[in-house]
Parts: C-alpha cells; sequence; structure tokens
C-alpha cells in the first residue's frame, strides 16, 4: 500500500517504537492517529508528529477496555475520513519467573498484548472493508519465537498475537485487507523501566537496537504488504540457530541464565 495521504492508527505511540513508527510514516505523507493511555507523553509524541504531518491527531486509550477501543476508532474514523492502516504496537511487559507472577499480571498481559489488538482488529475490519483495502500490521516479538525465562505471559501474548496474524492473512487477503507481522528484537524502549530483578536487568542491558534502526523497515513492511518481517538481522540469527539447534541453545540458555533467577 502507498502510504502517502493514507490515515494509520498506531498505539503505544507516547514511545519507543510505537513514536518512531509515527513519525516515519509522517515523514512519507501519511497521517498517523497516536493512541496511548499516557495522556501526557502522547501530548509530547503528537508535538514531533505534527511537524511533518500537521493534520495527524492523538487518542488517550486504555486498549484493553473494548468500549473505549470501539469510541477511539469511530472518532478517528470520523475526524479524518478513513482508517487505512492499523499498527498495534502498544505493549506491556513483567520479567519474572512464572511462580512469582500474579494471576492479574498474567492477565494484563493478554488483555493489552493481545486482546487489545483483537478489539483494534475488529473495531477496524468494517471500516476497512467498506473501503475495499487496509493494512494491519501487529508487532510481535522474537520472543514468541524464542522463549526466555521469566517472559512467559509476554512470550504467550506475542504468540498468540502472531498466530492470529496468520490466521487473519488467509481470512482477509482476498477482501483487499493485509494483515502482517513485525518480529523485532532487542530494541531498547522504555519496556523494561519497571524491572526490578536481576533477570529484568540481564534482558534490558542486552537490547541494545535503537528504535530508530527498524522504523524503515516496518514502513517497507507496511508498503510491501510483507506478511513476515524480522528486524533487526542479528534476530534472524538467532531464530535461525533455535530452529536448527533447539536443544543445545536451550541448554546454553539456562547454563546462562540460572544465575539471574531469584
Amino acid at each position: 500500500m502507498k502510504i502517502e495521504n493514507k490515515t494509520a492508527i498506531v498505539t503505544g505511540a507516547a514511545g519507543g517504537i510505537g513514536k518512531e513508527i509515527a513519525i516515519e510514516l509522517a515523514k512519507h505523507g501519511c497521517t498517523p492517529v497516536l493512541v496511548d493511555i499516557q495522556e501526557g507523553r502522547l501530548s509530547k509524541a503528537l508535538d514531533e508528529v505534527l511537524k511533518y504531518a500537521p493534520a495527524s491527531t492523538a487518542e488517550a486509550c486504555d486498549i484493553s477496555n473494548v468500549e473505549q477501543v470501539g469510541k477511539m476508532v469511530q472518532a478517528a474514523h470520523e475526524r479524518h475520513g478513513s482508517i487505512d492502516i492499523l499498527v498495534n504496537n502498544a505493549a506491556i511487559m513483567a520479567v519474572k519467573l512464572f511462580n512469582n507472577l500474579s494471576e492479574a499480571e498474567f492477565k494484563a498481559h493478554m488483555d493489552i498484548n493481545y486482546y487489545g489488538p483483537v478489539a483494534l482488529i475488529r473495531a477496524v475490519i468494517p471500516i476497512m472493508q467498506e473501503q475495499g483495502r487496509g493494512v494491519i500490521i501487529n508487532i510481535a516479538s522474537v520472543g514468541a519465537k524464542l522463549v526466555v525465562p521469566g517472559t512467559s505471559a509476554y512470550a504467550a501474548s506475542k504468540s498468540a498475537l502472531y498466530a492470529l496474524s496468520e490466521a487473519l492473512y488467509y481470512e482477509l487477503k482476498d477482501q483487499g485487507i493485509h494483515v502482517g507481522v513485525i518480529v523485532p528484537g532487542g530494541i531498547r524502549t522504555g519496556i523494561f523501566d519497571a524491572v526490578d530483578n536481576k533477570l529484568g536487568a540481564y534482558y534490558r542491558d542486552q537490547c541494545t537496537t535503537s528504535p530508530l534502526k527498524i522504523t524503515r523497515s516496518i514502513r517497507k513492511a507496511i508498503e510491501k504488504e510483507r506478511f513476515e518481517t524480522i528486524v533487526p538481522a542479528s534476530s534472524k540469527l538467532l531464530i535461525g540457530l533455535h530452529a536448527h539447534f533447539a536443544g543445545r541453545l536451550r541448554k546454553s540458555l539456562l547454563k546462562r541464565l540460572r544465575p539471574y533467577f531469584d
């Protein structure tokens, strides 16, 4: 899809990958609708996007609330006249061993990382069907394919999102709606800001890639309507190693990470 003069909803747009995606799309003629629950940071992010796309707007929304999602999508559609692109980026991640993870924490991961995107997809599909076109991009994670200890809730939610994306790719393609999935790894974002244990700190220190370095690949995935985009290149190598040497890699990871278990 050519993104020029198109409208894109981007969730989790107050910072990190979401904000950089919105800026990248804006620089190439798209009008982003920035969505996030953090109103203060969302307003600052919008100020940056407006430099490139003056018609851009921001909508404060808790994507785990289906009613809020419906109202937000309706408001964006009424204001901009179309919803051409949806980027499901918003997510949370708690690094805790499963026995230390409360039921509420596990549920929150599914509500935000999986059921939030499901609600957004349900809300935009009728609009895109009426338009006869649309692109839905779901941001999964290398953690959905290469699972590590302390990420049971996050990995489960992102794996579910990946599977949903593949099913919808087949179901919606003939209706002019493309569904794709981005598989990023090692990206330095604020998702680790709240970590308070050795394992979380270790993962945070391994994430050194700037979101800026992957946004071009995400834009290209939208324009070329690719199903899967793995970024950066080092993540492709890790996934390849896991596919061919899964047993050895698991033993190696356990040996390396066991000292960080709390």
